[in-house]
């Protein structure tokens, strides 16, 4: 399977892939290296991606260090009981 995403390269070689993949395991890549900037909006979008990378992290982080109890979740029930109409 052939999949093509977007990403940016900086002078140093550091890659930086536009959107999350998701992959059943390792893969071997192919990268081709356009001669062209990229555009404002592809540096925002890169920007954006990189925040939401590291805010998943640190709540994976965060999650695996405090897990939850079911105390945790008691407090909640009730909330999940949808009324009939």
């Amino acid at each position: 399977m052939l999949q093509t995403v977007e990403a940016m390269i900086d002078e140093k070689g550091i890659l930086r892939i536009l959107e999350s993949i998701k992959l059943p395991k390792m893969r071997r890549v192919i990268i081709t290296i356009l001669n062209e900037e990229p555009t404002q909006e592809v540096m925002d979008r890169a920007a954006q991606s990189q925040k939401i990378l590291v805010m998943e992290q640190r709540y994976a982080e965060g999650y695996a260090k405090h897990p939850q109890t079911k105390e945790d979740i008691a407090g909640w029930e009730s909330e999940q009981v949808w009324e009939e109409s």
